[in-house]
């Protein structure tokens, strides 16, 4: 049997890191398993591309695929055998560097252990016994969210809030304008009426760009809610790192199992970019009473690291409670009637899901709404017809014309010489602030860094940067680290203007609207920013987006990618792209290897073969 491909054919596929963790552990196993090398370089170039397991069943076809001979390795029973003759690979339990479950997954130690974390202390949550809603409850909902008249269809708004009286966990996921954090603050001023003493609670969110914009969210709810319902509610959100206390000196956290952290809820805002080992973390360091309630979009990209958490924690999208939860919810939603909806086995967590669907942002006749939907259905034939429509707030212009190029150069000089010819940081700022390039990737011609010199050479040429400057008036920036001394965080955007005395600084215009300069020499980690990738987008809107493809085809183009940039548009959308890549994409999704899905509704501990396993 191959055991391990050469230097040149394992540069193909194998970062260095993959490399060294074959040899380690190949030396350590003292050659009992042969096929520990590959597996084990194999597995580790799994979780660098964010899975969180590598299905014996996907290991020839991966091989394949990377021009490596896969043949020697289709026997999945096969390599279970071998594998667990090995010291270095234990049952589900066992401390060792590997980990094969019984559905055939093969983890690093860590990631089988965090999603094992996971699953053990969201099934305590679903076991935990639940007082029936207090006198009052119906009464006060019908206060947050009004019945109209004769009502018969159920407001999934009030649904989630009535659930959330009824479970400790509860996972909210809908698409943009859906009313998320809307929601949100009506379940905390629920919550918080409703208890016997003051709540504990904590907004966070996984950067710092999204906290801000959860806290403002949640002002703009308060506002709208009676004073006497909307004083407990709190308005400070965090990071999650920030919460848990995140340690400069050593791994880890300052709260954790063993130094728990004091809440009674909190409530974690664009949950699809949290991954695996930061939800273990998270969870371990909760309380078993705290009560956790996510919200997310299902549809938009999983997390940069390791897993696919809030997808699985979705599953296939369908609300399916159980009678028991649907009798007791009945009560607290009428006088409309809850939709026949059986479970199917999904087990206990599939009581904790909610859907939003009806958008307050995008009306049914809205194109960007109809793209999204389009692209998310995954049907080339809609997504034509909405490239027919030719709605007023969506343009779709083709990359690959014969004035493609004059059309980009012209939009870029258009859109962002205002931050040239404002005559003020705050101006400027407001003007970055309306429209955003996004990029599918970060490196070449149609990524963020050719946007970025692309844009530069023109201003440049036009006279507004001087050929000698790296520094200048109006240059938009991007904060890479979060920096909580100074209060900026990964994501957040400023635009470089001199100050009274002429000296260059770095202007921030924050949550609180108070425009601040900080000094070059005080940022942390930054880049230019007249173009940001889709990924650090993740969690922010824009009035109008100019979203850009590539050329050519790559493998982090996705469904989820497309619908995250398309969404990051209020009012309008613009994509540069070929129609050809657009059908190609929309037929792609993204597939993570997990075995989170299986774990989550399944109550041993280990769980029989499912395809589930593979993300898919």
């Amino acid at each position: 049997m191959t055991t391990w491909p050469d230097p040149v054919q394992a540069g193909r596929m194998f970062r260095p890191l993959d490399v060294q963790t074959a040899r380690l552990l190949a030396r350590f196993d003292g050659r009992q398993c042969p096929e520990l090398p590959v597996l084990a370089a194999l597995v580790s170039w799994a979780a660098g591309q964010g899975h969180t397991c590598l299905p014996l069943s996907e290991v020839s076809r991966l091989l394949t695929d990377a021009s490596l001979d896969g043949a020697p390795f289709r026997d999945a029973a096969v390599l279970r055998q071998a594998l667990l003759a090995s010291p270095m690979v234990g049952r589900a339990g066992e401390v060792r560097p590997l980990v094969l479950d019984q559905a055939d997954n093969l983890f690093l130690f860590r990631l089988h252990r965090d999603e094992e974390t996971i699953a053990q202390a969201l099934r305590l949550r679903t076991e935990l016994p639940v007082p029936e809603p207090p006198a009052g409850a119906a009464a006060l909902l019908d206060r947050l969210f009004p019945v109209p008249a004769g009502a018969a269809t159920v407001d999934w708004q009030r649904a989630a809030a009535a659930l959330a009286l009824c479970r400790p966990f509860v996972v909210i996921s809908g698409g943009p304008g859906t009313g998320k954090t809307h929601t949100a603050a009506r379940i905390l001023a629920l919550l918080a009426a409703l208890s016997p003493a003051e709540l504990r609670i904590a907004l966070a969110a996984p950067t710092g760009k999204a906290a801000l914009r959860l806290q403002e969210s949640i002002r703009a709810a308060k506002n709208a809610l009676p004073p006497a319902l909307a004083e407990a509610i709190p308005e400070e959100a965090q990071t999650l790192h920030r919460l848990l206390g995140f340690r400069t000196d050593r791994p880890g956290f300052r709260h954790h199992a063993g130094h728990p952290l004091r809440l009674d809820l909190l409530i974690l805002d664009e949950a699809s970019m949290i991954d695996v080992p930061l939800m273990a973390a998270t969870l371990a360091a909760l309380p078993a009473a705290c009560r956790i309630i996510l919200l997310g979009d299902r549809d938009q990209l999983a997390s940069v690291e390791a897993g696919n958490l809030f997808g699985d924690l979705c599953g296939d999208g369908g609300v399916r409670w159980s009678p028991e939860l649907t009798a007791r919810m009945q009560p607290l939603l009428a006088p409309a009637r809850l939709p026949d909806m059986p479970g199917d086995g999904d087990g206990p967590l599939a009581d904790s899901l909610v859907i939003l669907h009806a958008s307050h942002r995008f009306h049914e006749t809205s194109g960007i709404g109809g793209l999204a939907r389009a692209v998310n259905s995954g049907d080339p034939a809609l997504l034509e017809a909405v490239w027919q429509r030719e709605d007023p707030d969506v343009h779709i212009e083709a990359a690959d014309g014969p004035e493609a190029s004059a059309w980009l150069r012209q939009w870029l000089e258009g859109h962002f010489r205002p931050l040239f010819t404002a005559d003020n940081p705050q101006q400027a700022l407001d003007e970055l602030g309306r429209c955003r390039v996004l990029c599918a990737l970060r490196e070449g011609p149609a990524g963020v860094e050719g946007i970025n010199r692309l844009a530069e050479t023109l201003f440049r040429r036009a006279g507004l940067i001087a050929d000698h400057e790296r520094l200048y008036r109006g240059m938009p920036i991007l904060i890479l680290r979060n920096d909580y001394d100074l209060g900026l965080f990964n994501g957040d955007t400023g635009i470089l203007w001199p100050d009274d005395r002429g000296t260059l600084q770095a202007w921030f215009s924050p949550a609180d609207n108070e425009l601040r300069p900080v000094a070059l020499t005080r940022l942390p980690a930054w880049q230019t920013a007249y173009g940001l990738t889709v990924h650090k987008a993740q969690g922010s809107e824009f009035d109008r987006v100019l979203c850009i493809l590539p050329q050519e085809d790559a493998p982090v183009l996705s469904r989820e990618l497309l619908y995250t940039g398309i969404t990051r548009a209020r009012h309008h959308l613009t994509l540069f792209c070929r129609r050809t890549l657009l059908h190609q994409i929309v037929r792609r999704r993204v597939r993570r290897y997990s075995g989170l899905g299986t774990k989550l509704r399944h109550t041993d501990r280990e769980s029989a073969p499912d395809k589930a396993a593979t993300g898919e």
